[in-house]
């Protein structure tokens, strides 16, 4: 056996001895060497390791690298990401969890993700939170770290995330050079445990360790997105009874185990996040701005936020209920009281049915669906290019069963507000489950 390996089996030894919470979940996971990985990866059932990089590490690291990689199924990360960016969701996967492990006591490898702004948030309203920043706003957090280098590979991923070598991901799609249980190099076929990795999905920008799609095993097979990993939820509820049995059950990590056995996603809240998100400044001379006066400095002074049109498209083929509709109205209309702006409402099932028109002296919005037959996505965005419109952000409620996308993704941002927690993953924009 190389010493990789060997390493990694003590680490995994010495959290069943010493945090059994996570050495218990670990045993869950078959370690197989990746030399075309970045770290570290996990698809809810392989435990894929780069052996330059866990040499490279001190045995408590490799501890942390392996409390780290298998919180990630242990949350659902690997059922979760529905179709979202791989980098920026392994990102807010890693704010998410970083700090309950540094809270229960582990180690995690240096430069690991972490800010205390965002300690408590779920990694679906961190996502959001990455994504409604700018660039330069959104750049990693790294902490300082302690220990040995890294190892010499690249971390890859999101910008701001790097290490002195530079490590070729371009095998990693087949898995080449994973092992079997002995730590030995085989001929690539083992990577096929995480088929529902995509070919440009690879990377670690939080260098922790990465989580890839898994299959869920709840329905018997099929992809990730089709829900949760119930051998993983059985897993997790029996980790923490253990826990407790013992007393080794921190505060914080309990709290984030009943949010995944028992979640409760505070949709409305993303809902007002990603609109009021899109607002505009609006900025006056009349009155300057008074912070600058003292310096003989004029500069305008921010009298208000101003939303543009905004379209909020409804499926009325049947899959959206009168109280979902009446429901995400009035949320919808709460968000857009603080602002002076025109909504259309436009109903659509294989066609556009009908549209609607308000402003804000029609709130609260009542919609009056129209239609009944199929589904079709497309018609929805040729009403607002015929229009030429262009619109703070199109929100489409629908259940996502359909495939009829337009073949271009458009320039302004689009949100599908899912009811339930089916349907296929959209080809662009971002998606919200409304339960």
């Amino acid at each position: 056996m190389n010493t990789a390996y060997i390493k990694i089996l003590k680490a995994r030894t010495g959290l069943v001895l010493e945090h059994p919470f996570f050495g218990s979940l670990c045993l869950r996971m078959q370690p197989q060497e990746d030399i075309h990985c970045a770290t570290a990866w996990t698809d809810g059932r392989t435990l894929g390791y780069n052996p330059n990089y866990v040499n490279g590490l001190r045995d408590d690291q490799v501890q942390g690298l392996m409390a780290h990689t298998v919180m990630h199924p242990a949350c659902q990360h690997h059922t979760r990401r529905n179709g979202r960016d791989h980098a920026l969701w392994n990102t807010a996967c890693d704010y998410a969890i970083n700090w309950i492990l540094l809270d229960a006591g582990i180690t995690l490898p240096p430069k690991y993700l972490d800010t205390p702004a965002w300690h408590g948030m779920t990694a679906d309203e961190i996502y959001t939170e990455l994504t409604t920043h700018t660039a330069e706003e959104s750049r990693p957090v790294f902490a300082d770290g302690e220990g040995e280098s890294a190892g010499d590979v690249d971390l890859g991923g999101v910008e701001g995330a790097s290490s002195e070598g530079n490590e070729d991901n371009s095998g990693a799609e087949n898995g080449a050079g994973a092992s079997d249980e002995s730590g030995q190099v085989d001929d690539g076929s083992a990577g096929e445990a995480s088929d529902g990795a995509a070919e440009d999905l690879f990377g670690d920008p939080g260098g922790s360790g990465e989580v890839r799609d898994g299959v869920s095993s709840g329905d018997g097979g099929g992809s990730a997105e089709s829900g949760p990993d119930e051998d993983w939820e059985r897993a997790l509820a029996q980790a923490v009874q253990k826990s407790r049995d013992v007393g080794d059950l921190p505060g914080e990590l309990e709290r984030l185990v009943n949010d995944v056995l028992n979640p409760k996603i505070d949709w409305q809240e993303l809902l007002s996040r990603y609109i009021c998100d899109r607002a505009r400044d609006d900025y006056s001379w009349t009155p300057p701005n008074k912070r600058f006066v003292h310096l003989d400095v004029i500069l305008p002074s921010l009298s208000h936020q101003k939303l543009p049109e905004l379209v909020l498209a409804v499926d009325t083929s049947g899959s959206v209920t009168v109280q979902e509709m009446d429901q995400f109205a009035a949320e919808v209309s709460g968000i857009l009281d603080a602002f002076d702006t025109t909504v259309h409402i436009v109903y659509c099932d294989a066609h556009v049915a009908g549209s609607e028109t308000f402003d804000r002296a029609d709130l609260p919005l009542k919609l009056s669906p129209k239609g009944g037959g199929g589904t079709d996505y497309r018609p929805v965005f040729q009403w607002i290019e015929q229009r030429g419109m262009d619109p703070a952000c199109l929100v489409f409620l629908t259940d996502l069963e359909c495939l009829k996308y337009p073949d271009h993704e458009p320039d302004y941002p689009v949100l599908w507000a899912c009811i339930g927690r089916g349907g296929v993953v959209p080809p662009f924009g971002e998606r919200l489950e409304i339960c």
